[in-house]
């Protein structure tokens, strides 16, 4: 993907009047967008939050010290030994003459050799920018995606893990005067920017500039002008998929009062974890608040707000130190809810804030991405979606920019599962989102066409094995029945006994088979082969016929 900036992304700052020019891609679809921000300061707290979720790395990088042991201990000796030297110089030298005055333009040589540092340091980036561009994109993070929706701006970006998900969206309400263009591109956003938000004070006018001057100008010849030919990482690209695919699975939605965050966050701060498990279990109890417990500790945080009328369940979450980016924009926290998929699988965190909210996604465990690690794809439905329903489908998404689904079933001629089959497919491609916390689905291309096996590579393995046992027949299936809202399938694959419990779309709610696989991760990397056979072998029309297959 080719990305092309006309100059950096600015804040200016006056004395009445602030304004955030970033600036779009110009490879992109003319998007812009100006308006005034009603409360600048909010808007720089949630931003300085999805700044910590773009940077944010928490992987454990085991290190082998020996050689760092060898190295301090020969370093200690010379030290030693340089000591004993100096010791016995200085003292020499005392005795025959006072120690000189520090030299006069001792602050200026300061100064100087810190300017050639960074100057040699900004060489060096620049160089490695030029030699080696999957280094210098570890080190620096993607520029994240802003969408302009008929109803809101939507800013989007990984972690540099790749494990954490933030969006920012801002309401149009919460912005006055406003000159749009709709579309979706991506936007230079340095660290220079980030600091100079927090020079954002409510005294000040604010207005939000994504510069739609740079696609009506010639400028390949000014001074300004900054060409990046960058490949955006197929990691990213899958992972917006893998986001989809996820927010749309069935989730139990557990309402979490202002206070429980509070008491969550500041007990992650306080302490930290030194033996397993380091989990959050979520205590649903029919007719008791939910109740939170941090593993191993077993802190208790009670929510002492609605009895919970859902089901009975306990469901654990991991990588909970990554919810500590939150912290920035908890003062302005109106209320807050989760989304739990299961236990072992991603959670949405969805902060609300007025006209403005935060949604922070987050991989099963923090070395578990979302770009490589899950396969949470394979978890949603497996009814077929030929090219002219998601044709059509799109075409709606399109027109409307924004639509929950039962807006699109009654749009178009099909039925609800090939609908949610078609969003699927076309979230796969990189061509719509759905928005967690407005319970929508918006039209938003990550690239300009859609993203094919070029740019992903190619499938999983487990997918692929799994649809050629279904095509080679080794599938028999032993029981179908209908298990309350369930569908439970038992059979034999190749061999090997397995058993799925799927919902009445075809997901995957449970599963049980005993090849490496899934006794390794279960579903929180995706079915196994085995199980993806079996549920492409069970007739689609089994349930609505009312008996067992």
């Amino acid at each position: 993907m080719k990305l092309g900036y006309a100059g950096a992304s600015t804040v200016d700052l006056g004395p009445y009047r602030s304004t955030i020019g970033f600036k779009p891609n110009l490879c992109r679809e003319p998007v812009w967008f100006d308006g005034t921000l009603r409360d600048p300061v909010r808007f720089r707290e949630v931003m300085s939050a999805l700044h910590e979720v773009v940077v944010g790395d928490l992987r454990f990088r085991k290190k082998d010290r020996s050689a760092h042991r060898a190295y301090l201990e020969r370093k200690a000796d010379e030290e030693a030994a340089l000591r004993e030297k100096l010791r016995a110089q200085f003292e020499a030298k005392a005795e025959q003459e006072a120690l000189p005055d520090p030299p006069a333009d001792l602050d200026q040589r300061f100064y100087e050799a810190h300017q050639r540092y960074w100057k040699m340091r900004r060489a060096w980036a620049a160089e490695l920018w030029k030699h080696d561009r999957e280094l210098w994109r570890h080190l620096v993070p993607c520029d994240p995606v802003v969408t302009v929706a008929p109803d809101a701006v939507l800013f989007e970006g990984f972690s540099k893990d790749e494990s954490s998900y933030g969006c920012v969206t801002l309401d149009r309400g919460a912005i006055e005067n406003q000159d749009v263009s709709l579309g979706t591109t991506n936007v230079d956003y340095s660290f220079s920017l980030y600091e100079h938000f927090q020079a954002l004070r409510t005294y000040k006018e604010t207005r939000l500039h994504v510069d739609p001057q740079g696609f009506d100008v010639a400028t390949e010849g000014l001074d300004v002008y900054r060409e990046e030919k960058i490949d955006l990482p197929p990691s990213w690209l899958r992972g917006f998929g893998q986001i989809s695919a996820a927010a749309a699975l069935q989730a139990t939605v557990v309402p979490l009062p202002v206070h429980a965050l509070y008491g969550l966050l500041a007990t992650l701060r306080r302490r930290r974890a030194r033996t397993s498990p380091r989990a959050i279990r979520f205590e649903l109890e029919a007719g008791r608040p939910p109740r939170l417990v941090l593993e191993p500790w077993g802190t208790a945080i009670e929510t002492r707000d609605t009895p919970w009328t859902g089901r009975t369940e306990h469901v654990r979450v991991w990588g909970r130190r990554r919810l500590l980016v939150l912290a920035r924009a908890l003062p302005f926290v109106e209320s807050c809810e989760v989304h739990l998929l299961g236990t072992g699988l991603p959670s949405f965190w969805v902060l609300r804030m007025g006209p403005m909210r935060m949604t922070l996604g987050l991989s099963g465990w923090t070395t578990n991405d979302w770009t490589s690690g899950a396969a949470l794809d394979a978890l949603a439905g497996e009814v077929d979606a030929d090219e002219a329903a998601i044709e059509r489908v799109s075409q709606v998404l399109f027109r409307e920019r924004a639509v929950a689904l039962p807006g699109i079933v009654s749009d178009v001629p099909d039925d609800e599962a090939r609908c949610k089959a078609a969003l699927h497919r076309l979230a796969m491609r990189g061509q719509c989102v759905h928005d967690v916390s407005a319970g929508v689905y918006r039209w938003r291309q990550i690239l300009p066409e859609a993203i094919g096996e070029a740019q992903l590579g190619p499938e999983p393995e487990e997918k692929t094995e799994g649809r050629r046992l279904f095509v080679g027949q080794k599938v028999r299936i032993t029981r179908d029945e209908r298990v309350g809202d369930k569908r439970l399938l038992q059979g034999v694959v190749q061999g090997t006994k397995v058993e799925a419990l799927l919902d009445l779309d075809g997901r995957f709610r449970q599963g049980r088979c005993v090849c490496p696989h899934h006794k390794k991760a279960g579903l929180k990397k995706g079915p196994c082969r085995h199980l993806l056979a079996l549920r492409l072998s069970a007739p689609a029309d089994a349930l609505s016929a009312g008996g067992a297959a």
